[in-house]
């Protein structure tokens, strides 16, 4: 009895280390071809350039946003689903009802642990030394318009991000328990931004959003969560530091007011983006407070479920990261680290 215990238990074993093998896997080869029709699009794009003799500069601030987003989105993330339909469900997430309250607490949570994160890894890159590659993300912003921020920043990464990461890969996770599935799915989407200024910020997020897929089973909450934190980090704060150095592109109706009136409004735009800097970073502060808060307040409340088969004890390390999967997906993520750095 004792030995065939003992042979169903190492069945169970391999097959969970299986399924996260797999999981890897998706995740590897989205992260792979990601940058290989990155590549293939620079290719060509540098060949369009060459033949219309550089009068259009493909490789300005939107070039490189349509470079960077629509290989990840058009090419590598269908691939992804296709993929993932090989591996199957395990389990599945809770169907907990959330108020407007409990949204309302994560959205403050989320805000809080986005400036603690981005503190966090803006002090590990001060240690990184200077080079060519130094802020090539906040200048692709800077340099992006902001109906093309909207779109890719604050539309299609959090749908597909969401998708991806959330629920398409915890769902097949989520039998092992919620615990394994939450570190997986936010360790994975923290190492998928490949530089350590988003690392530590998308990590804590990607617990959080984690947390509310399992308990809620609604990807469209850490959708919106998504897109709440995009919108702020990523299109509210670029446009005020445009308007503050005098980079904004001014509405049509405001061109036409500066060009009947003879006046220059740079200025008071500069002035006034200042002014709303500050209030930003004010707000900012207070959700790291009030998250702060509101996790002392209601740590009692944070459970995790065991799942239908629970990972052995003693063996959730080699069971959830020491499989083939999940070593080549935080290889080639890791190589990402080292080439941004």
């Amino acid at each position: 009895m004792h030995m065939i215990q003992e042979e169903n238990e190492q069945a169970l074993g391999r097959w969970q280390r299986r399924q996260f093998s797999h999981v890897g896997l998706v995740a590897a080869s989205f992260m792979l071809v990601t940058v290989l029709a990155q590549v293939v699009m620079m290719f060509f794009v540098g060949m369009v350039n060459m033949l219309l003799g550089g009068v259009m500069d493909l490789f300005s601030g939107r070039g490189l946003v349509l470079i960077s987003a629509i290989p990840m989105y058009l090419v590598a993330f269908p691939v992804s689903v296709a993929l993932i339909q090989l591996v199957p469900k395990c389990g599945g997430s809770q169907r907990q009802r959330w108020g407007m309250g409990k949204f309302t607490a994560c959205l403050v949570i989320t805000v809080g642990m986005g400036l603690a994160g981005n503190l966090l890894g803006q002090l590990v890159e001060w240690f990184k030394p200077s080079g060519l590659g130094d802020g090539e993300l906040d200048r692709i912003l800077m340099n992006s318009g902001i109906w093309m921020t909207v779109l890719f920043t604050v539309v299609a990464a959090p749908v597909i991000e969401e998708l991806l990461f959330r629920k398409l890969l915890m769902d097949r996770l989520l039998g092992f328990g919620e615990g394994p599935a939450i570190l997986v799915s936010g360790l994975m989407f923290g190492m998928a931004h490949g530089n350590f200024s988003q690392f530590f910020y998308a990590f804590g997020i990607g617990l959080l959003w984690a947390y509310v897929y399992a308990k809620t089973g609604k990807v469209s909450y850490t959708i919106a969560l998504h897109m709440i934190f995009n919108f702020l980090g990523g299109a509210i704060s670029v446009e005020l530091s445009k308007g503050a150095k005098g980079l904004m592109d001014l509405p049509w109706f405001l061109r036409k007011m500066e060009h009947l009136l003879d006046l220059d409004f740079s200025g008071i735009i500069s002035a006034l983006s200042g002014l709303l800097i500050t209030g930003y970073l004010l707000f900012m502060v207070a959700c790291l407070i009030g998250g702060i808060t509101i996790l002392i307040l209601y740590r009692k409340e944070i459970r995790f479920a065991p799942g239908i088969w629970p990972i052995q004890r003693g063996k959730r390390f080699r069971t959830v990261f020491l499989n083939p999967g999940m070593i080549i997906y935080f290889l080639i993520c890791i190589g990402l680290f080292v080439l941004n750095w």
